[in-house]
């Protein structure tokens, strides 16, 4: 049986995660066990999960801690590694100096940039759009604000963690995103 530290949006939770006898895997989130499956698609990060009957299709890239996943083009990262966990918001949605920073959730190629510097944002307005294995996905607003710095264009490749713009906040920390 292995454990892991998931993280899905503000919330953290203890997952178990075994083998069935019967081959199948199976996954204990809050208590209630799950039987779940997951395929590979080729040799790509991208992956079918059928979860109660219900098929989810997820990316997951290896990541420094752990791995970090895409499912419906919100990220969430699967820590595990010991100790305290990290909060995605401790890292990529905090303000310093009054100002947040979209940072690339995974890499891929710049689709489309929807802000230019000096347009005003708000919470969860679409920023930039990142094709990563031929899937288009979302970079939302974490504040509301004045794109203060625009660092890629369309067509740039973005690498996992890379600082793609900046946000003058209006308030002095930002919301969580749903989750």
């Amino acid at each position: 049986m292995a454990k892991y530290t998931l993280r899905l949006g503000d919330r953290t939770v203890e997952a178990e995660l075994e083998e069935t006898p019967d081959g199948n895997l199976r996954v204990n989130i809050d208590g209630v066990w799950q039987l779940v499956r997951l395929r590979r698609l080729g040799d790509t990060p991208r992956y079918v999960l059928v979860l109660d009957d219900r098929v989810i299709e997820v990316l997951a890239e290896a990541g420094p801690q752990g791995f970090n996943i895409q499912i419906g083009g919100r990220p969430y990262e699967i820590e595990t590694g010991r100790g305290r966990p990290r909060r995605r918001s401790d890292e990529l949605e905090r303000l310093v100096d009054g100002e947040w920073t979209l940072r690339a959730p995974l890499t891929g190629v710049v689709a489309e940039v929807m802000v230019a510097a000096g347009d005003p944002v708000e919470k969860d307005s679409v920023l930039l759009i990142i094709e990563a294995m031929k899937m288009l996905n979302e970079l939302r607003s974490a504040v509301a604000g004045t794109v203060s710095a625009l660092n890629v264009k369309e067509g740039e490749r973005a690498e996992i963690g890379a600082s793609l713009l900046r946000v003058a906040a209006l308030s002095a920390e930002p919301e969580q995103p749903a989750g």
